[in-house]
Parts: structure tokens; C-alpha cells; sequence
């Protein structure tokens, strides 16, 4: 017996030793099977059976092991379920114990049980999760005692809400229907060292506690410790220590113990002061929150804020900070009032608020909302007005249904208040639905004469409905009496008996909008004695109000007009000539050509319910209506000069003519419809019945341009006189029968664009037979004339206009070419032409500037001066010639040295720079190579002019140099395709459809410009003048040079010899105060004139130039610049914007840079 017990105690053995892994599973399994067993044998939960208990008999392990959770199914005849755990644990749960239960007399009992590394993950449930109990709906009687769970983790993403012990709870509340409450009771429990993350509620304890009224529960004695609590709800705060969510039913909380808990809800922040043992509640009419013996909600609260509830609204006002809601919970009877120092939204969440008077008076910051789904909420004032608002008040009305008496919403007596609608259903009775207020003696309610501040109402959206009671009066839309700014950009107004808009000062405009009015009679409207119509639109000058000005009126952009009368009516007496309704498009009953805007008027409309609409008359035939122009008078005025000066300054002003100011505005199809129309709408012209103009009757579009001269400054002490020169033109249509002209009026005041223009102007007697300085534009031009000795009249050529300041003296100026005057000497050798001269005025000695061309300098201060080394007395000349030269000589007068041209002959695959491409013996030759991608160098030949080979220096792959000899010398280039493709810059905000793209690998490729980080071009940054001289310096190979003489340019600064190169060879001359602005802004002009003359100074060809008229921005060039954009133009390196604009003075970008860089690499030889 012995032997055959050690056998099979020996057998046993082995087969632990060999498979210790499935001993385990099977332990698992045969714990989870024998738990299971403890219900099934028991019918807990089952139908039928009744009250049962269920006894834990020890330790029960069931990692590893899937467990079905229990259901107590209660509607089918299960009772209690009762759990006496026996102080016995459970380990490894990876489902709730229960999964809870529903209806009849069931429920759920457990007690002195642990729960210990419970482990449940989720992602399809939204109801509830809890390691116990997962969802309890309408059981009686649930209770947990001396239950415990210990380093667990539950992870839900279905939007489940979920707790520790409990996940969601409710009772049943149908009084018809057999009503079902449910008591929870939680004692003695706690959750410790466990982590749930969820998207929807998330409590220590329960997740969501009451889905019903019917639903009571009571915590006492619970301990939370060490949990981290997460949710990812993108709603309001809902995480609690204990309670996640606490919903209209009862919730007691007694007694809690919480310590090193983490409570977090992604993207939100806990209410401030509230107590982290729940997260959010809502009350409802019946709900109640007790923590230790204090209510924080019950059934008597009425508004809710952050998640504390108030018995007053008025208490719930005064505690709302930084623009918190306020939530309704009640209807709420008589007045609110929102403080001037609230900035609150008021949710109405379904309720109604009451008041005989005004319900609702904003003097703070107000949203009104209602975020019930059936926008139940209602202001209802039962004798006055629904919404008011005090002084500089703002109120938005996101959603809102407001009944009223006098009126829905209305200003008052307020000054500076701002009300925006954008939603809602606003009912007035017997007034106004939305107004402003005011009276003929316009006083506020402190008796100030005049109110200053004027309201602005806006009104995106909404129904309006007004009606009237009160005999002799009309209902209205919109009543604007004061000089309140209105806006209507849409909604949907129907007035019974009254008026859609009725103004007596202000500005309403309305973009967009539906007004629907009935009825034929007139009555009045506010407090006047004036009578107005059932019209959509009506404007009331006759009342005289205080707030009337000649700018009031209603102007109409867009909407739709309907009337059992006329559409539009203004109600004013001859005194009034102002245009106080302004139509410029829409649909209406009535025809309303008379109000509207010049061009339009009302035509037959294309849409059902409305006559009218807004358009212009079809012109049958464009080729019947000529154009035409003509020069009109200048217009001067001299306002600003003191009043014993105005006379002469305003003669001044009224003497600057121009015999050729050509606009090249288009007149366009459009302007002749509008011409035609105007003619007919003013009864000038009347058009066949096919609708084309009468034969001999011609219809003319003329365009008159004239001068708009604005004096500004009159100094007779310092001889100056300042104007503002700005060209205009008017519009005219013109209807010639005969020698009968009708002309009406299209366009006035318009701003012309005109290119270089001739300008004469007579100054005052001290100008006569003196040399005139011209300031154009502060300085961006300078112009040089000399007044007639008799009249006093100026002759000068401008290329733009305003502001213009003409002087006796001008002390920046060191030169004058042909009229215009130069800051610097450099500028005029860029502007003078071929065989033109530069006559030196002021500046100092020596001046530098080398030039592409022959030109002659004559010095006409009263001393010696030195030009490019070359001495010249004064009133003496010297002539500077250039030879241009493609292999010999290159000089002048002036210097005597002989350069040599370096050629590159063609070649494919690629490119081929030589640098510089004229220069004297001995000096240094940069070769610069671009072989395509895919390619690389096969041969590179140099050959002097008898055709010996000159040797190269190697500096890198794609960089070689030599020696110039003394001969003409060609570059010869050949590529082959590359076993391996060099791997290519790229630059992550640069896009290889991007316009620049090529420009930026071009420029980065060949060392010009660098990125501004390893993978960042910024090709929309601006770049400065000292990064454009840097990038020519480097292309030079950056030569040896002296300081430069410029105050702000610090020596050790990267840009100082760049500076000093490109000054020193006349490539940037400075400010002309001693300044370069090395870290401004670089403009486009400016670029241009650097690259035009660092070409001069490489002596490339710069003869091409084109006319730069074709740019609707020409006159905006600066004088210095107009050489250099039409050389640059021409070369293709400067080829304008979209617009036909060049943009002269806009900022040149990264792209921009590089873009003119590649195209003068590429173009200019």
C-alpha cells in the first residue's frame, strides 16, 4: 500500500516537473470554474430564483481564467443576490464580478470581499464599468460593505463611464408605469493603488451615480488612495475621487478618506473651489448632493455654476467669474440684472424667466444661449421689454425665444452698447422687435442733453415677429430713432400692420436679410407725433430727431422686400436733401430705381413673389456707347494755411496744371451699363422699345481727369511752399440729341493712374528766376527747375504724385541730371543717358562712379573737386568715355588701363560662369561650373588668344581659377553623365512647384545663399542690404579692401568689407548721412539698382532698357531707380507681380533674391 501510494505521489511529481505551465492554467481554470460554480449552484440571478446567497468558501485566483459576469435578472423573477465574501480575496478578475442587473424586486448584495489586480480593458461599451457592478438599472436594492479593491487597472475607450466599484446607476420614476427606486448603499470600502482611464465619467468609487430621479445613494466610510483617475471626455469636468458624474437623483457623501489620489481630465481644468470627491452634478428639479451633513445641491437650487448650484439667480450672477456660465435649473421669476463688472453666459438650458418689466438688463458682458435640444427656453416680459442694456454694455444672443410687450430687445436710453443676434425667435406685441431708443429732446436718464457714444446692434440670423394693439400706432422691425450703427446680415423679419425698418437717424445697413410687412395703414412709431407707413423700409427725417445728421439713412447691399404698399418710403420735408434710403441691390414688390445707388436700378426680377429687382439696363449693343476724355480744372484748397496767408497759397495750389494727364483706368462694359442706366433712371434718356438708343441721340462715357491740390505748408520766412498733388478723375455719362447735352454724374473722385506727367506750377514772387529744389514724395525723388524770371513758373517731369515740398535750397543734393536731383553721385551716374551730363551741385570731394557709358561731368560748386581720380575746376567739364570692347581695351580719359574679355563658349548639360568677364593682366579668374543633376565635369579647357592652353587651379568640383593673361582668353566646358547623382538640398518649405524652386537650387547649389536652417529656406523672409552686398562680395571671392567710412557699420560685423568693396567700386553709395542701413530691409528697387550697378561694375552690357509704363505702379518708382528697373526689366532679371505691379518699394523676399540673383547669373553677360 505504502509502495503504491509513493508511485503515484512519484507520478504526480513528474508531471509537475514537465509542465509546470499548464498546472498553472489548469489552476486558473479550476479556480474560475469552481467561483462559477458557487453562483450556478445557487441559480443567482437566474430567472425565478428568488433571494440567494452565495458564500465565499477562500482565495479564489483567476488570472489567466475569462470570467463571465453575473446578470441578476430581476424582470424575470431573480431576487437578491447576496455575496458574503468571508473576508476572502479575488485575484486576476478580467471582468466586472457583476455584470449588474434590471427591474423587478432584484438587487445585489455584497460584503468583506477584496478584489486585487483586476485587469479589464474596453473599448465597445457606453453604458457603465465597474470591477463589482457594472450597471444597475431600476434594482431596488444594491449594497457593498467591507469591499475592497487593491492594484487594478481599467481601461475604457467606448465611452463607458466608469468607477472602481461601480460603474453606472438608475432608478425608475414613471408614476404610470411602475416605478421602481433604487437605494445604493457603499460602507466601509475602498479603492487603493488602481488606475482607470476612460472617455466618459470616471469616479474612485462610481462612475456615473443616477440616471433617474428614483435614484438614492449614500457613501459612508469609504477610503480612496493612491488611484490615478483619467478621463478623456471633450465635455464638461467629469472625474471625481469618488462620484465621476452625480445625475438629478440624491448622493451622500459621509465621511470620506482620500489621500495621493492624481485627478485628471484631458484638455480640462477642475472647477475652482470645488471638492475633488465629485466631478460633476446636475440636479434638475429633484436632485440633491449632501457632503457630510451640507448641501451643495438640491432641489431648491435654481442656477448651476461650475458645477455649484445657487438658490438665486442673482446669487449664481455674483459668484460667475471670467466669463463662466451660468446654467438655469428653474424657471426663474422677475428681474436679473447682470453688473457692469459680469462677464457671464447665461445658458437658459429650457427654462423660462418672467418679468412684468425688463426681464433681462445687461450693464456687463452677456452671451445668452439655450442648450436644451428642443430650445425650449423662453424671456418673457408680460408689460415691457425682454432684453435691455445699460451704457457700453456688450450682449450676444447665441439662441434666445423672447416674448415681450414693448419690445424683444431694445436699447434704452444706452450709450456705447454693442448687442449682437445670431439666433433666436423675438417676439414683440405691440412695439418694436429689435430697437434703439430716443426722443426729440435725446436725453439718458441722467439728463445729459446729448448722448455721444453710439450703439452698434448687429444682427446675424433670427425670426422677428412684430404685430400692434395699441390704436394709432404701426409695429416694426427695427427702430433706430437714435444714431445708433446698425447691421442686418441676415434673418427673417414678418411685421403685421407695421413697418419692416423705420429710421429717424443713424445708419442701418443690410446686407442681407428677409422683410415681410402687411397692411396699408399709417400710425406712429415711438414717441413721435409723425406718422409712417406699412412700408418694408422708412426712413423719417421729418421727426427731427436730435441725432438726425446729413450721413443718416438705410442703406440696402442685399435681401429681399415685401410690402402691401410701397416698398420704400421717406418721410421728409424740402429742407432735407440728403438721400436717406440707398438701394444697391435686392428684391422688392415695389419698383425702387428712385433710392437706387448711381448705375443701378430696378429691373424685372427673376424670382416668384417679388416685381423688382436690383440690376442694371441691358446695353443691346456696347459699340453705341463712345468714350471719351478730357482735362478739368485743378482743385485747390488751402484750409490749412493761417487765414492771412490762405489767399496766395490757395492761388498757388490753383495754379498746378498738367496739359497731358492720361489716366489708364479702362472704362469697362460694366461702366457703359451703368451710364445707360443712369440716363434712363433720370429721365435723360428714353430708349426704343427694343430697348436700344433712339437714333440720332449719342451716348458718351467721359472720363475727366483734373488736379486735386491740397496746400499744406506756406513759409514765406524759409521760402517753401508744401503740396499735396493728387490726380482724380470723374466719371460722366452724356446723352448729346443735337445740340442738346444731358450729363449725369457716374464716379466722382477718383484716384487716376498716371505715369510720367509734365507739371507746371507758379510760385511766389521770392522764386522768380531761381533755381527750384522739388522734395517728391519725402525724398524719394528730387526734381530741379528754374522759375521764369517774370511769372514765376516751374516746369518739371514727375513719376508719381503727393506729397511735393518746392524750395530754394536742398542741402542733401550733390547732383542734377536732365531735371531730377541725386543725394549722390553714384545714383546719377546710374541715371544719367549715354553721352549725358552730371552737373556736381554739393556733397564733398571725391566723388566715385563708374558707368557702361560716355557721360561728362561738369562741377558747378566754387571749388576744385575730384571725379574717379580725375581733378575738375570749377565750371570746368570733364567727358568720361567708355569703349566697349570684346577682346581689347576698355577704358577712358579717366583711368588708361586695359582690360581683356574672357568668353565661355556654349555648352550642354549645364552652365558655365567665368567672373569677371573683363579684367587686366595678371588678376584672378573665377570659373564657376552648374553641371545639370546627373552630370559631371568630363573637360575643361582655357585658352589664351594665339590658342595656348592657360593652366587652372582646382578649388573645389565646381570651382576653378587662373591667371589672366595679356590676351583675350575662352572658356571651353564639357559634362558627362555621373555614375552617382550627388544627393540634392532640400528644404522642407520648399515645394518643387513653388515658382522659386529652381531659383533656391540654383542659388544654394552655387554657394550664393545658404539655408536658414538644415532644412529651412524661409524663401518668405525679407533679407537686409548687408546679406544682398554679402552675396556679390562672395562672387567676387571676397577681395581685400579698406573700411568702410559708414557710421553704422561696425567693423568686425560680417557685412564691413562687404560694405566697403561694394562702396569703394560704386556698387551702394549709403543714405547720404553717413548711413548704409546695412540691417534695413532691402526694397526691390533697391536690389535692382545694386545688381544694375555691380553690372556696370563687372562692365557687362546694361544698354537694354524698356519702358515701364505697362505697370499700374510706375509712379511710385523712386527717381534713382527708374534706369536701373528698365535696364533690369529688359534683361529679364526684374519681371514684375501679378497686378502688372513692380512693386518698387515692397520688401525683397528670400525667393525673390534668389530668383533675381539666377536670372542676372544666367542673363547677363
Amino acid at each position: 500500500m505504502k509502495r503504491r501510494l509513493l508511485s503515484a505521489f512519484l507520478a504526480v511529481m513528474m508531471v509537475l516537473t514537465m509542465a509546470p505551465v499548464a498546472f498553472a492554467a489548469d489552476t486558473a481554470t479550476s479556480d474560475g470554474e469552481a467561483l462559477s460554480k458557487l453562483f450556478t449552484d445557487v441559480h443567482a440571478g437566474e430567472s425565478g430564483s428568488g433571494n440567494v446567497t452565495v458564500t465565499i468558501d477562500k482565495d479564489y485566483d483567476l488570472t489567466g481564467y475569462q470570467w463571465t459576469s453575473l446578470t441578476v435578472q430581476g424582470y424575470t423573477g431573480a431576487g437578491v443576490v447576496t455575496v458574503e465574501g468571508n473576508n476572502h480575496k479575488i485575484t486576476g478578475l478580467n471582468a466586472p464580478l457583476f455584470a449588474g442587473g434590471f427591474a423587478g424586486t432584484s438587487g445585489i448584495v455584497v460584503k468583506n470581499l477584496t478584489l486585487t489586480k483586476v485587469t479589464i480593458k474596453d473599448s465597445t461599451s457606453n453604458q457603465g464599468i465597474g470591477a463589482f457592478i457594472n450597471n444597475v438599472d431600476s434594482m431596488p436594492k444594491i449594497e457593498l460593505d467591507n469591499c475592497h479593491l487593491t492594484d487594478s487597472s481599467i481601461d475604457s475607450n467606448g465611452g463607458a463611464r466608469v468607477g472602481g466599484l461601480i460603474g453606472w446607476t438608475s432608478g425608475y420614476n414613471k408614476q404610470d408605469d411602475g416605478p421602481v427606486d433604487t437605494y445604493i448603499t457603499v460602507t466601509n470600502c475602498s479603492v487603493e493603488n488602481t488606475k482607470i482611464t476612460a472617455k466618459g465619467s470616471v469616479g474612485g468609487i462610481i462612475g456615473h451615480a443616477g440616471a433617474n430621479p428614483a435614484t438614492y445613494h449614500t457613501f459612508t466610510n469609504n477610503t480612496v488612495t493612491g488611484c490615478t483617475l483619467n478621463s478623456t471626455d471633450d465635455g464638461g469636468w467629469r472625474v471625481g475621487v469618488v462620484v465621476g458624474t452625480a445625475n438629478v437623483g440624491e448622493v451622500a457623501l459621509n465621511n470620506t478618506t482620500e489621500s495621493g489620489n492624481t485627478v485628471t481630465q484631458t484638455g480640462k481644468t477642475a472647477p475652482a473651489g470645488q471638492s475633488n470627491l465629485y466631478g460633476r452634478f446636475v440636479p434638475g428639479t429633484t436632485g440633491k448632493l449632501v457632503i457630510d451633513g451640507t448641501a451643495v445641491f438640491d432641489s431648491s437650487i435654481v442656477a448651476v455654476v461650475d458645477n455649484k448650484g445657487y438658490k438665486t439667480l442673482a446669487d449664481a450672477v455674483a459668484a460667475a467669474q471670467g466669463g463662466a456660465t451660468v446654467k438655469l435649473l428653474a424657471n426663474i421669476n422677475g428681474q436679473t440684472v447682470i453688473p457692469a463688472d459680469k462677464n457671464i453666459v447665461l445658458d437658459l438650458n429650457g427654462k423660462t424667466m418672467t418679468h412684468t418689466g425688463t426681464t433681462l438688463y445687461n450693464s456687463g458682458t452677456l452671451v445668452v444661449k439655450d442648450s436644451s435640444a428642443d430650445k425650449s427656453g423662453k424671456i418673457v416680459s408680460t408689460g415691457n421689454v425682454g432684453i435691455g442694456v445699460n451704457h457700453n454694455s456688450t450682449t450676444t444672443i447665441e439662441y434666445a425665444n423672447i416674448q415681450a410687450q414693448e419690445g424683444a430687445v431694445i436699447t434704452g436710453y444706452a450709450t456705447g452698447a454693442t448687442i449682437t443676434i445670431e439666433d433666436g425667435v423675438f417676439t414683440a406685441l405691440d412695439n418694436a422687435v429689435v430697437a434703439g431708443n430716443g426722443n426729440k429732446t435725446d436725453k439718458n436718464t441722467e439728463g445729459t442733453p446729448e448722448r455721444v457714444n453710439a450703439n452698434k446692434i448687429t444682427i446675424n440670423g433670427g425670426t422677428f415677429n412684430g404685430m400692434i394693439k395699441t390704436s394709432g400706432y404701426v409695429a416694426c422691425g427695427i427702430y433706430a430713432p437714435w444714431k445708433d450703427n446698425i447691421v442686418v446680415n441676415g434673418g427673417t423679419f414678418n411685421i403685421t400692420g407695421g413697418a419692416g425698418i423705420v429710421a429717424r437717424g443713424g445708419i442701418v445697413v443690410v446686407n442681407n436679410g428677409e422683410f415681410n410687412t402687411t397692411g396699408n395703414a399709417t400710425g406712429k412709431v415711438g414717441d413721435s407725433r409723425v406718422v409712417v407707413p406699412c412700408s418694408a423700409l422708412v426712413f423719417d427725417s421729418a421727426a427731427k430727431y436730435p441725432s438726425l445728421t446729413n450721413d443718416s439713412k438705410i442703406q440696402i447691399n442685399d435681401g429681399k422686400f415685401k410690402s402691401d404698399v410701397d416698398t420704400i418710403k421717406v418721410v421728409k420735408d424740402d429742407a432735407d436733401t440728403n438721400s436717406r434710403v440707398v438701394v444697391g441691390s435686392g428684391y422688392f414688390t415695389t419698383d425702387p430705381s428712385a433710392y437706387c445707388v448711381t448705375g443701378k436700378t430696378g429691373v424685372a426680377s427673376d424670382k416668384d413673389g417679388y416685381k423688382y429687382k436690383v440690376g442694371t439696363i441691358e446695353v443691346k449693343d456696347e459699340n453705341e456707347i463712345q468714350t471719351g476724355a478730357k482735362v478739368g480744372d485743378t482743385k485747390a484748397d488751402a484750409s490749412a494755411i493761417a487765414e492771412d496767408k490762405r489767399p496766395a497759397a490757395k492761388a498757388v495750389g490753383a495754379s498746378v496744371t498738367s496739359t497731358t494727364l492720361t489716366d489708364t483706368t479702362p472704362i469697362t462694359a460694366d461702366d457703359k451699363a451703368q451710364a445707360l442706366t443712369e440716363l434712363v433712371k433720370n429721365k435723360k434718356v428714353t430708349l426704343n422699345q427694343d430697348g436700344k438708343i433712339p437714333a440720332g441721340t449719342t451716348v458718351t462715357v467721359v472720363k475727366k481727369t483734373y488736379l486735386d491740390v491740397t496746400v499744406t505748408a506756406y513759409d514765406t520766412t524759409s521760402d517753401t511752399v508744401s503740396m499735396d498733388i493728387v490726380p482724380k478723375y470723374d466719371l460722366i455719362a452724356v446723352a448729346k440729341t443735337g445740340t442738346d447735352e444731358k450729363k449725369v454724374t457716374l464716379k466722382s473722385a477718383q484716384d487716376a493712374k498716371v505715369g510720367s506727367t509734365e507739371v507746371k506750377v507758379t510760385l511766389p514772387d521770392a522764386f522768380k528766376g531761381k533755381k527750384v529744389y522739388i522734395n517728391h514724395n519725402n525724398g524719394a525723388n528730387l526734381y530741379v527747375a528754374t522759375a521764369n524770371a517774370t511769372t514765376g513758373e516751374i516746369t518739371f517731369t514727375t513719376n508719381g504724385f503727393s506729397p511735393f515740398t518746392f524750395a530754394l535750397s536742398n542741402p542733401n543734393v550733390v547732383a542734377e541730371v536732365n531735371g531730377n536731383a541725386y543725394t549722390s553721385f553714384a545714383d546719377a551716374v546710374s541715371a544719367v543717358p549715354a553721352n549725358g551730363t552730371i552737373e556736381i551741385t554739393g556733397g564733398t570731394s571725391p566723388y566715385t562712379g563708374t558707368a557702361n557709358k560716355t557721360f561728362t561731368v561738369k562741377n558747378s560748386t566754387s571749388a576744385d573737386i575730384t571725379v574717379n581720380g580725375q581733378p575738375i575746376e570749377p565750371t570746368k567739364s570733364y567727358t568720361f568715355k567708355y569703349t566697349h570692347s570684346s577682346g581689347g581695351s576698355s577704358g577712358g580719359s579717366s583711368s588708361g588701363k586695359t582690360t581683356y574679355k574672357v568668353t565661355t563658349s556654349a555648352v550642354n548639360n549645364g552652365g558655365v560662369n567665368a567672373s569677371p568677364s573683363n579684367a587686366e593682366k595678371g588678376a584672378t579668374i573665377t570659373i564657376t561650373l552648374s553641371p545639370d543633376k546627373g552630370y559631371k565635369l568630363d573637360k575643361l579647357t582655357v585658352t589664351d588668344g594665339s590658342g595656348k592652353t592657360v593652366s587652372t587651379v582646382k578649388k573645389s568640383d565646381t570651382v576653378y581659377t587662373f591667371t589672366m593673361p595679356a590676351s583675350a582668353v575662352k572658356v571651353g566646358v564639357s559634362y558627362v553623365k555621373a555614375t552617382e547623382t550627388p544627393s540634392e538640398t532640400k528644404f522642407n518649405d520648399v515645394s518643387a512647384n513653388d515658382w522659386f524652386a529652381s531659383a533656391v537650387d540654383y542659388v544654394t547649389g552655387k554657394g550664393m545663399m545658404n539655408g536658414t536652417a538644415d532644412n529651412t529656406f524661409s524663401p518668405k523672409a525679407n533679407t537686409t542690404r548687408g546679406m544682398v552686398v554679402t552675396v556679390l562680395y562672395r562672387l567676387e571671392n571676397q577681395p581685400s579692401t579698406s573700411a568702410a567710412s559708414f557710421t553704422d557699420v561696425a567693423s568686425g560685423a560680417y557685412y564691413a568689407n562687404a560694405v566697403a568693396w561694394a562702396n569703394a567700386n560704386g556698387i551702394v553709395s549709403g543714405y547720404g548721412s553717413g548711413k548704409f542701413g546695412p540691417n534695413d530691409k532691402v526694397t526691390r528697387e533697391q536690389l535692382a539698382a545694386i545688381l544694375y550697378r555691380y553690372a556696370q561694375y563687372k562692365k557687362y552690357d546694361v544698354s537694354g532698357a524698356n519702358s515701364l509704363d505697362g505697370y499700374t505702379d510706375v509712379q511710385s518708382v523712386s527717381s534713382y531707380a527708374v534706369p536701373a528697373l528698365q535696364w533690369a526689366n529688359a534683361a529679364g532679371v526684374v519681371t514684375g507681380k501679378s497686378g502688372s505691379k513692380l512693386d518698387p518699394k515692397g520688401n525683397a523676399t528670400r525667393a525673390e533674391v534668389a530668383a533675381m540673383l539666377m536670372r542676372f547669373c544666367e542673363n547677363v553677360k
